[in-house]
């Protein structure tokens, strides 16, 4: 019997303990809705105890984790409702003494939030927060009008990284594009070389042809025996400077003989050219006459010589 009564006893002195101090932190928020920028109060209020001194802190911030639907987020530490200052009261209210600390807070974020609030050591024990949530909009909510809040999933730095990208992707395409327009350019002129070159006839054979289409215009039954052998001297110079790399185009008969000399040919060739250049260039520039024969020896003269100083690989190679 006498134990019931200490158990009874004891029951009694923690029931009435308990109802005498709280076990934890009673927690109201001024307004549980409040604008990203907007000063709001927290009210912690104890019963028959006292906060410990505390001194604010210009970096602190009330203790909170995101509610989110992204699971990466979701109860993650969020750090943007400041404390701007710290105000302790007392009074009493139905013979108990009501012990309230007063944060003064703003919030700098568009989000939901569960309020943790801080944890106090009083009396040797440790005493939590009653947890509180809190919702910040960017905008007041206004009745009959439906407004759509910015979600984080649409932060600005992702729309830079895009933009980025984007860029990124029309220079490459850009890049491309320059390589293959220069790619088929610098084809189509190779190319066009190489049919160039395959089209194009030898020197012999293009001075031969020449010589062959002038003879076929017999110019010098027209009256035109002075062109006949301006054309004919052109023909002959412009074959020898071809083939040697010499330009006998600008000299005069005088100066085409001593160029001659330093050419590499047998005595019986050169002899021959200086003949040739010697009638050309004798009936081209006076008016004197010249028998049809003489004409059709010329002729065969140059072709003699354009045969004999034709380089022998390229005889056989034709």
């Amino acid at each position: 019997m006498k134990a019931w009564s200490v158990l009874l006893f004891l029951l009694f002195v923690g029931l009435s303990y308990s109802s005498f101090c709280q076990d934890f932190v009673k927690v109201d928020i001024s307004n549980k809705q409040p604008r990203v920028g907007d000063f709001f109060s927290i009210t912690c209020s104890l019963k028959n105890q006292k906060f410990p001194q505390e001194l604010l802190d210009s970096t602190a911030y009330y203790p909170a984790k995101y509610l989110s639907s992204v699971a990466s987020k979701h109860e993650t530490v969020y750090k943007g409702i400041e404390i701007l200052d710290i105000k302790d009261t007392n009074y009493i209210s139905q013979d108990d003494s009501i012990s309230q600390r007063i944060y003064s807070v703003v919030a700098w974020d568009s989000c939901e939030l569960a309020l943790d609030g801080f944890e106090y050591s009083i009396g040797g024990k440790t005493i939590k927060s009653e947890k509180v949530y809190l919702k910040v909009r960017l905008y007041e909510i206004v009745e009959g009008v439906e407004l759509y809040d910015i979600k984080e999933l649409f932060s600005t730095w992702k729309s830079k990284a895009s933009g980025s990208r984007v860029l990124l992707w029309v220079l490459m395409g850009l890049i491309i594009v320059l390589v293959l327009s220069a790619s088929i350019i610098l084809i189509k002129r190779y190319l066009a070389r190489n049919n160039k070159g395959d089209h194009e006839l030898p020197l012999e054979e293009r001075v031969l042809s020449a010589i062959n289409q002038l003879y076929s215009e017999e110019l010098w039954l027209n009256d035109k025996l002075q062109e006949h052998f301006v054309r004919f001297s052109y023909l002959l110079r412009s074959y020898l400077t071809e083939r040697f790399e010499l330009s006998f185009l600008d000299k005069t008969t005088l100066q085409s003989k001593i160029l001659l000399k330093k050419i590499d040919i047998n005595e019986s060739s050169r002899t021959k050219i200086v003949e040739l250049l010697t009638s050309s260039d004798y009936v081209k520039f006076a008016d004197s006459s010249i028998s049809n024969e003489r004409i059709a020896f010329l002729k065969i003269a140059l072709t003699n010589i354009i045969e004999e100083t034709t380089p022998q690989n390229i005889q056989e190679y034709d």
